[in-house]
C-alpha cells in the first residue's frame, strides 16, 4: 500500500472511530454534551481559528445547539498557536472542564504536542485541519 493510501486509510479508521465513539457518549449521560474546541484565537493564526470557532458555532445554531437530541455546551480555548498552550488548554477541557469529545486544534504542530496526552486520557477528539496518524 502506498505512502498516501495508508494515511488516508489510518485517517478513516480515526474518523470511523470517533464517529461510533461519540454516540456513546451521547447515550451515556443525561446532562448536556460538553464540547470542547481548541483553536487559534490570538497570535499569528487567529484568522484561521477564528473562522474555525464561527464555523463551529453557525453549525451548532443552525441545528438549536443539540446533538442526537441533546444540549451542546461549547467550550472554547485559545492556544495562541503554542504548543505548549494547546497542551496546557488541552489538559483544561479535559480535566477541570470534563469535556466529553474535543475538536481541534488548527495546526499539526499543535497536533504533535498533544497527541501523548489525548491517547493517555483517552479524549474522542476530532481535528479538522491538523493531521496526526
Amino acid at each position: 500500500m502506498g505512502l498516501i493510501a495508508e494515511h488516508s486509510s489510518r485517517r478513516r479508521r480515526g474518523l470511523g472511530l470517533s464517529a461510533l465513539g461519540f454516540p456513546a457518549i451521547v447515550r451515556a449521560q443525561g446532562e448536556p454534551i460538553r464540547l470542547g474546541l481548541l483553536t487559534v484565537k490570538t497570535g499569528p493564526l487567529a484568522s484561521g481559528g477564528i473562522d474555525m470557532e464561527k464555523g463551529l458555532v453557525m453549525y451548532m445554531k443552525e441545528r438549536n445547539d443539540t446533538i442526537a437530541g441533546r444540549k451542546v455546551e461549547l467550550i472554547v480555548a485559545d492556544t495562541g498557536g503554542v504548543p505548549a498552550t494547546a497542551r496546557t488548554k488541552m489538559q483544561e477541557l479535559v480535566e477541570k472542564n470534563r469535556v466529553h469529545a474535543v475538536t481541534g486544534p488548527l495546526a499539526a504542530f499543535e497536533a504533535l504536542a498533544i497527541d501523548d496526552y489525548i491517547r493517555s486520557s483517552e479524549t474522542p477528539t476530532m481535528s479538522v485541519a491538523a493531521a496526526r496518524t
